[in-house]
């Protein structure tokens, strides 16, 4: 009945969002500029992340679990010290990926840029 008509696979692959790669911490949501004191590292549904301590110059990773909650660019991280956390891709005009913390309400955006590699003191 529907002779000639084909599926295009590549249509599904290109509408999912791919959030896989190193994003590096910006300063605020509304200018995305580079702070480079904390990274991500997103691999499928792994995330790591690896932030330097203030005033100490040492660096903590953690690892983690994150898994959309909707279709509409929600998160939910689960982080391996039991810490929950939402976030949300994309978010403004610059395509930031937004941490939220569920609790106060703070959010802390990331941003690919490969001008800014995670520091060698990170242990992804």
């Amino acid at each position: 009945m529907f002779a000639g008509c084909k599926e295009k696979t590549e249509d599904l692959k290109d509408s999912r969002i791919n959030l896989d790669g190193k994003w590096v911490l910006v300063f605020s949501c509304a200018d995305g500029g580079p702070n480079a004191t904390a990274w991500l590292e997103i691999q499928s549904n792994t995330i790591r992340s690896c932030t330097q301590q203030g005033g100490t110059g040492a660096y903590t990773t953690l690892k983690g679990t994150i898994i959309p909650s909707d279709n509409y660019g929600n998160y939910k991280i689960d982080w391996s010290n039991g810490y929950i956390q939402n976030a949300s891709y994309p978010v403004g005009i610059l395509k930031l990926l937004s941490l939220i913390d569920p609790s106060t309400q703070n959010t802390q955006c990331y941003t690919k840029n490969p001008s800014y590699p995670p520091n060698s003191q990170c242990q992804f």
